[in-house]
């Protein structure tokens, strides 16, 4: 396995990580935290398609742009959306506005992506 397929899969461990831990958050009413986690994994889902296509994705202006990139190439517009609602869950965290079932509702979007762009990478 080539350096940066270790690299993929270290990122895809990871986001894996957070959302899990993210459910963990959710479920003990720790929203904050919940909504920071629920973002750290679709941020390292993102950064893993990233690694393996060889996009530049440190910072969140990068981050957005793999995911332009990612929802045109595979002809799915609402990736960008539900990308944009994890980037809610990351504001969430400093600013602690949500509900939480408006947190439960980006949450599952986000979760979603997770899995769409694990699906798309394991081609």
């Amino acid at each position: 396995m080539g350096k940066n397929n270790l690299k993929v899969k270290r990122y895809i461990n990871q986001a894996d990580r957070y959302i899990k831990e993210a459910e963990k958050e959710l479920s003990e009413n720790n929203l904050l935290q919940a909504s920071e986690k629920y973002w750290g994994g679709a941020a390292q889902m993102v950064k893993a398609w990233a690694t393996a296509k060889g996009i530049q994705h440190n910072g969140h202006m990068w981050l957005f742009k793999a995911v332009d990139n990612l929802s045109e190439e595979e002809k799915e517009p609402y990736l960008k959306k539900q990308f944009g609602l994890a980037g809610m869950l990351h504001t969430n965290f400093y600013e602690g506005w949500l509900t939480k079932r408006e947190i439960e509702d980006y949450a599952q979007e986000a979760r979603a992506f997770c899995d769409k762009i694990k699906e798309i990478i394991k081609r």
